[in-house]
């Protein structure tokens, strides 16, 4: 059903190719494991239906005891009941799910388009966009990082051009690696963060040894 990646001992990213035919038996499996369900009542759109629900299926089938997701004021998600952490990405029918028993955790997954030539200068400031190409996946990783940094941020008071950069880039055609750098609020933090191409698709996650 999903790849499972063990980063280290505590942290966990799970992601797959959504099972938009399983509809039907997601719905019934997540009834029977209690999950609130009544956001579906707001969704139209059947292939939604299936991402939220099969984002929480790989969430029950992976965590010790079924778990619920709840949101901030900002959106961004938790656990209902459990105390890990946990950062949620979906991009053109795959999700990734990261769980972290110990550190704020965020992850990016976006399908490898040309079109995002078009908006570089949206969320890459002077300096990056005088370094980097305009590689489809160059820019793809830059924007991936990013995300996955305003996602640890969590709050909608920042922006991926002017809040967070990247540094230190290096990628060899399948894996990478950067600091990311988040300046918010009036304070700087820096955080490591690893790549992986999964075909066509590219996955940023935050990393903490």
């Amino acid at each position: 059903m999903f790849e499972s990646l063990n980063i280290s001992p505590t942290y966990k990213i799970h992601t797959a190719a959504v099972e938009y035919d399983r509809s039907d038996e997601m719905f019934h499996y997540l009834k029977g494991k209690k999950i609130n369900m009544s956001h579906l009542d707001n969704v139209t759109n059947e292939k939604r239906k299936a991402e939220w629900m099969f984002i929480r299926e790989i969430i029950c089938r992976t965590m010790p005891h079924s778990e619920d997701i709840v949101y901030d004021l900002h959106r961004k998600p938790s656990f209902k009941n459990s105390a890990n952490f946990l950062s949620i990405s979906h991009s053109s029918e795959r999700v990734a799910v990261a769980i972290n028993e110990v550190h704020a955790t965020g992850i990016d997954l976006q399908y490898i388009t040309p079109k995002i030539l078009r908006i570089k200068s949206k969320f890459l400031n002077e300096e990056e966009q005088s370094k980097i190409t305009d590689d489809s996946i160059e820019l793809t990783c830059y924007w991936c990082i990013k995300e996955a940094l305003f996602k640890i941020y969590g709050k909608k008071d920042a922006f991926l051009k002017e809040n967070f950069e990247v540094q230190n880039y290096s990628f060899d055609g399948s894996r990478g690696r950067a600091i990311g750098i988040t300046r918010a609020n009036g304070q700087e933090t820096m955080q490591a963060m690893e790549l992986r191409k999964l075909g066509k698709y590219m996955m940023a996650y935050s990393v903490n040894y």
